[in-house]
């Protein structure tokens, strides 16, 4: 129940914030609250992810492409997503989670997760994302069309072909 609140709390708030486009990167805040902790009185790690989607979605309203997902009854799905948790974050701590867009191929859209305190870096994670209709996966270059996005593509960079070629692997290994 308590990420209901965050989730609704979040999108009421977000036409506030500032309008983005689409490859800038985004802020969101949170406070650690006691319904956030696992048995070691730090935030869960599932927590983190909730964060992350409710950035993501904060993301997708700034920059307008949220209004086109619901339009053409599009559906966000999560593909893969390693995660570095390098610091514990105590409980009522406030958090700043950052949202930007750091690839593209055909198939996926790459979104890198920063979860910060001032200078202090909670977690980082680099997620792989896709949008599905009743067709299937929808093309890339489809869906930035259909955002009216024409600006430049960040480039898949070498650590992200590798971040690839890895979650492949871990499918073929799942496949035998």
């Amino acid at each position: 129940m308590n990420l209901l609140f965050r989730l609704v709390w979040m999108m009421v708030t977000a036409r506030r914030r500032s309008r983005c486009v689409m490859m800038e990167e985004t802020h969101l805040s949170f406070r650690v609250m006691p319904t956030d902790l696992d048995v070691n009185m730090h935030l869960t790690n599932s927590r983190y992810f909730s964060f992350m989607d409710l950035s993501r979605v904060d993301h997708m309203i700034r920059n307008g492409a949220w209004k086109h997902i619901r339009a053409n009854k599009l559906m966000p799905v999560f593909g893969s997503g390693p995660t570095r948790f390098r610091r514990a974050a105590p409980p009522f701590k406030r958090l700043d989670i950052t949202t930007r867009v750091v690839g593209v191929d055909d198939k996926w859209i790459y979104l890198e997760h920063k979860i910060i305190s001032g200078e202090t870096v909670y977690s980082v994670s680099i997620l792989k994302a896709a949008f599905v209709d009743d067709a299937g996966r929808v093309p890339v270059d489809r869906l930035l069309t259909m955002f009216g996005y024409e600006g430049d593509l960040p480039p898949m960079t070498e650590a992200l072909t590798l971040i690839r070629d890895a979650d492949n692997a871990v499918m073929e290994i799942s496949a035998a």
